[in-house]
């Protein structure tokens, strides 16, 4: 059973986070798909850096080597992101499986100014930014000193270790939420079409759409899609098997709609991330 989070309570946490620290905090998913986030808007260094390609890129696989190496180490992690900053990110364990994460990002502790910009000069000198333009985000950031960070990660491992316990991030077994997420995941490499959930399930179409958004913040045609993606990212790092073999597991008839959603929604394409997170046998 996959965990589902309460976002309506997450969101509440997370503002709440971010009064206490000024920290913008993000929830991932257990495949490192950001899915809220609070402040929403990045902040303009970050704006820069992503508005680059190759910038952009570099946030993806920092995003997703983060969320390897906690799952790997079980604790809250601090490290420094590929454009300079630091970053700290935990796992959200339920029963013993982490079924996503918590960040910390865009931090600057201050230290020593100019050390840590020729830093941050350095690693996106690549990435074609007008300097004025970097620097001036730059100092935009808040400086967040290396205690006050060590304090925000305990109440982050903290808040981490409270969710499932708060039923944020827990399924109540028999609810509709469970049911139809049982439904879905059972049957991924099956035709999942409104009308056939609604039938299996019992509901209209109404009822389906809001029942989706409530527990997935999204229509139920792009929850499947993500989790088509989830699934054959799952598939192209712990197995051998072909594209097209994940393709069959995973639903998706066509390869070339595959190549195109799988690299829209992780940034990679999927040989790529194969050779980038492949699990060593």
């Amino acid at each position: 059973m996959r965990a589902v989070f309460d976002k309506t309570e997450l969101l509440v946490l997370l503002q709440d986070f971010y009064e206490l620290t000024g920290l913008r905090t993000v929830v991932f998913d257990e495949w490192g798909m950001d899915i809220l986030s609070y402040p929403r808007q990045l902040p303009a260094f970050c704006q820069l850096v992503r508005a680059a390609p190759e910038g952009e890129q570099g946030c993806r696989l920092c995003d997703q080597r983060a969320c390897h190496q906690a799952q790997k180490a079980g604790k809250t992690l601090i490290y420094p992101c590929h454009a300079g900053l630091i970053e700290a990110i935990t796992p959200i364990q339920v029963e013993d499986v982490v079924v996503g994460y918590l960040l910390l990002s865009h931090i600057v502790q201050g230290a020593d100014e100019e050390a840590e910009w020729k830093r941050v000069e350095e690693l996106c000198a690549g990435y074609g930014i007008e300097g004025q333009a970097l620097r001036q985000a730059y100092r935009q950031l808040p400086r967040t000193p290396y205690q006050r960070l060590r304090a925000a990660c305990d109440l982050l491992s903290l808040s981490a270790r409270a969710l499932c316990q708060v039923h944020m991030a827990r399924l109540v077994p028999g609810s509709p939420a469970e049911m139809l997420n049982r439904y879905v995941s059972e049957h991924l490499a099956e035709d999942l079409s409104c009308s056939r959930i609604c039938t299996a399930l019992g509901l209209g179409r109404t009822a389906l759409y809001e029942l989706s958004r409530d527990t997935y913040g999204c229509g139920i045609n792009e929850y499947i899609r993500r989790l088509r993606i989830q699934h054959a990212m799952r598939l192209l790092t712990t197995t051998n098997l072909t594209n097209s073999e994940i393709c069959q597991q995973i639903g998706i008839a066509d390869y070339n709609y595959f190549y195109r959603v799988f690299r829209k929604q992780t940034g990679f394409t999927p040989q790529a991330y194969r050779r980038q997170f492949a699990v060593a046998k």
